[in-house]
């Protein structure tokens, strides 16, 4: 398996973090990629698109996708990546051949929170779970390949280019690039996605993760964010993870039965919708 994990210099403790993780999972072939460090680039307009950190995560995935061996699958990985122990299988040749039809395949994504993506991906993860609940959540019986287009929304945690993928991203990284970039990274792959550029897919149930404090210890993102988002957004993400999800209810209680508004019949709509994905999700007897 040929990869890399995007690092930065001073993020010494993260390097470590990774390299032990990938040990511990036999994955080998996965070195460290320096990431750019966003303090190192040219000032940039002060109407830019994109911050300082946005570009250099841009450029970050795009060095280590042009420097990837052309005729493989290539894994990359941001130094936050938590693996799932159901991954090495995936990274045997009999297993990557079967997904060599797609561009990317996301190992995990911030989904669109539609209820068709959210039923997509919920129907997936209780299919293949192990059905006695006291078995770990990386016992699953399989993956599922979904239809990236409509589900993914964002992040670049991590993600299998294929050998088609390294042929058609460098043109499209070149054009984002000469144009600023105008977007952060991972929004640039969800236009090309949506546009049908780029074909890709996600894998569900998924096989990384952020870990959760993952946000509010960014090392490249420098835009104002809020916390409940950063909160809610990666325990939805980690729910989909095959793998622990200790401390998840935990994380989400200051945000999980807040007020979101003051508009009665907004709320109404958010327990209705609610409601309704609950027993559209729900197994039928």
């Amino acid at each position: 398996m040929n990869g890399c994990f995007i690092n930065l210099q001073r993020s010494g403790d993260r390097r470590a973090a990774m390299e032990a993780q990938l040990r511990a999972l036999g994955i080998e072939g996965v070195a460290r990629f320096e990431a750019i460090d966003a303090a190192t680039l040219p000032a940039a307009p002060a109407d830019a698109a994109t911050s300082a950190g946005e570009r250099a995560c841009f450029l970050s995935h795009a060095r280590a996708l042009e420097g990837a061996p052309p005729d493989g699958f290539f894994l990359v990985l941001e130094d936050d990546a938590l693996l799932s122990r159901a991954l090495p299988p995936l990274l045997r040749p009999e297993a990557l051949a079967q997904l060599a039809d797609w561009d990317l395949v996301f190992l995990e994504c911030l989904p669109y929170t539609s209820a068709h993506s959210l039923l997509a991906l919920w129907q997936a993860l209780k299919k293949q779970l192990p059905a006695d609940p006291a078995a770990p959540r990386d016992a699953i019986a399989g993956i599922e390949v979904l239809d990236a287009r409509g589900l993914y929304n964002w992040g670049a945690v991590a993600y299998l280019a294929t050998p088609k993928g390294l042929r058609a991203l460098p043109p499209l990284l070149r054009e984002a690039l000469a144009d600023g970039p105008a977007q952060a990274f991972d929004m640039a792959l969800n236009r090309w996605v949506a546009e049908g550029r780029l074909r890709a897919a996600v894998l569900a149930p998924f096989l990384a993760t952020p870990r959760l404090e993952s946000h509010a210890q960014s090392t490249i993102d420098d835009r104002p964010r809020a916390a409940e988002n950063d909160a809610l957004g990666g325990a939805l993400r980690r729910l989909f993870f095959a793998g622990p999800i200790d401390g998840l209810e935990a994380h989400v209680a200051g945000y999980r039965h807040a007020t979101l508004t003051d508009d009665p019949q907004l709320r109404l709509l958010a327990d209705l919708m609610a409601q309704l994905f609950v027993i559209t999700a729900r197994p039928t007897r």
